[in-house]
């Protein structure tokens, strides 16, 4: 089976975005645009998401991130940058855990190691939700509030704002019993305590108003892997790409573009990072 996906851009480095919670692979808009001028950009939609087929019962972020190093095969990335948001960086850390050899960088965004007791109910209780036939548009609109911060609400008045754009992209996508599937598969993620086994240079980035997986998620990550670093989004939710677009790409695609492999310029403390913001999401 070969997962839907598209290329974009033709930089000489490949660079593959891995989608979160019921979204399609190209959701990653801004930041995909911005990606494409440097790199040459994969995206895809899990299975379970936009075009590809239905999610098996009880499958897990592991049979997912296998279905997506089966994709890298089929299109011969020997080795290849990972951004990966919210489920997506669940994925890529089961990508980077089972394969280290094909992954140069690992970025994770808005993601856990572990779903704790807390996020698993948040996960789980979405899940039931979907599968009790519960309208898509109330669904959606609950899960808004977990995923935005309380900066981009307040100035979601116009047409193109992220709170407009989130649900517009979730009504086009709903697949109820797939998207549960997939929120019962992140309530059982844990690879934590294999995150140290990881060298590969690693950034971990958070919103510091992200409600659904607040900043202690991220500084667990950064501390379980070694050398990582550490940047936050100011005044960004859970959905810092759409939130912060300029201030997330320059953060990601400024990590991206240094050189080096594992362990060049990085200690074995980590590296804590913030970045400024703007007064807006925008």
């Amino acid at each position: 089976m070969s997962l839907p996906h598209a290329w974009h851009g033709d930089g000489a480095e490949p660079l593959v975005l891995i989608a979160g919670l019921g979204a399609k692979g190209t959701s990653w808009q801004p930041f995909l645009e911005r990606a494409a001028r440097s790199h040459r950009v994969l995206t895809f939609d899990n299975r379970g998401s936009g075009q590809a087929p239905p999610l098996d019962k009880d499958a897990s972020v592991a049979d997912l991130a296998g279905e997506a190093l089966d994709l890298l095969d089929a299109q011969g990335v020997e080795r290849a940058a990972l951004v990966g948001r919210s489920m997506g960086g669940m994925i890529a850390q089961e990508m980077a855990l089972r394969a280290p050899e094909r992954v140069s960088k690992l970025v994770l965004v808005s993601t856990t190691g572990r779903a704790d007791p807390h996020l698993a109910e948040v996960f789980l209780t979405w899940a039931r939700l979907a599968e009790a036939g519960v309208a898509p548009d109330l669904r959606h609109r609950a899960s808004l509030l977990w995923c935005l911060g309380s900066a981009s609400l307040a100035a979601d008045g116009g047409r193109d704002g992220p709170a407009r754009r989130y649900l517009a992209a979730r009504a086009r996508t709903d697949r109820p019993l797939d998207y549960a599937r997939q929120a019962r598969a992140c309530a059982q993620h844990d690879a934590l305590d294999r995150l140290g086994a990881l060298r590969c240079p690693t950034l971990v980035v958070a919103g510091d108003d992200d409600r659904l997986t607040p900043p202690h998620h991220a500084d667990a990550l950064a501390a379980a892997i070694p050398g990582s670093r550490r940047a936050t989004i100011h005044g960004a939710g859970h959905l810092a790409y759409l939130e912060a677009p300029a201030d997330f790409a320059a953060e990601v695609l400024g990590f991206l573009s240094q050189p080096g492999e594992a362990g060049d310029e990085r200690s074995e403390e980590g590296d804590t990072r913030t970045c400024p913001g703007a007064s807006t999401p925008w």
